[in-house]
């Protein structure tokens, strides 16, 4: 069961693609995660995943269903996009916008209440979403999607995606973990969970598969380990990387060291 791209291609002007010819794949019961630098093709490939976008050529398909197929209804029950910048237009509370995550299936309080849980908002239910820092946002939208897909116990489970635009970005170091963790937990559950990610070495750590991009297309796609190579790295982001290893520890980093009239 996979959520799949046929020679994919989009772009916002005519004759300049942003996503050119692409064909991946993520595995439901995975976590993907998209690496590239700025200006790949990152965030227009995974609006394209959720249906936002209508790409000019290719399609993409769940369980071997276009999703264009899907009734927009149906679709949003059963694929869940986090925007990069969440916004909220209203004064709403955190638990009134973890509730539109339910609009496409039946109201649920249980399923409001895990998801408040599971990304630890019970302080902050009845804030307003806007009296919020960016990285409880993010945990806000994150609660969002996990609610929007949560299922009712003898519901049929039809395959379901997650797809997240670096979600962790402005997040503290331990919502930032703590936040894959979930993610991982959630693709373990019967999801296809998608995450757009800059920092490499969480991205190493949490996810099980890995899509390079480059200039509108998929350099390399695979196992995390044996996809984000250091020289893989270096070709992509134009600098060199070292990957350090100690015992469970895995990080990637900038070879490079600042020169000392940049600190």
């Amino acid at each position: 069961m996979t959520l799949r791209t046929h020679n994919l291609s989009f772009g916002y002007r005519t004759g300049q693609p942003v996503v050119d010819a692409v064909n991946c794949k993520a595995p439901i019961g995975a976590v993907t995660a998209i690496i590239g630098p700025n200006g790949a093709g990152k965030s227009t490939l995974l609006r394209l995943l959720a249906g936002v976008r209508t790409p000019w050529a290719g399609h993409v398909s769940l369980d071997g269903d276009d999703i264009k197929s899907i009734t927009p209804r149906r679709r949003a029950s059963r694929i869940a996009l986090v925007a990069q910048r969440p916004t909220i237009a209203g004064p709403f509370s955190v638990e009134q916008v973890i509730a539109f995550g339910r609009y496409a299936r039946s109201a649920s309080p249980e399923a409001i209440t895990a998801a408040i849980e599971e990304f630890e908002l019970a302080d902050s239910r009845s804030r307003i979403v806007h009296e919020l820092s960016v990285g409880q946002q993010q945990r806000v939208a994150m609660a969002r999607a996990f609610a929007q897909l949560q299922m009712a116990p003898n519901d049929a489970a039809p395959s379901r995606a997650l797809l997240a635009d670096e979600p962790i970005a402005a997040m503290d170091p331990r919502h930032a973990a703590l936040t894959m963790r979930r993610l991982r937990a959630i693709s373990r559950a019967g999801v296809a969970v998608v995450v757009i990610l800059h920092d490499l070495t969480m991205a190493l750590n949490w996810s099980d598969r890995a899509i390079v991009m480059d200039q509108g297309g998929v350099c390399a796609e695979g196992p995390t380990p044996e996809t984000l190579t250091p020289q893989r790295l270096e070709t992509v982001f134009g600098a060199p990387f070292l990957r350090l290893e100690s015992g469970a520890t895995r990080a990637l980093a900038i070879a490079e060291a600042p020169s000392p009239e940049n600190g």
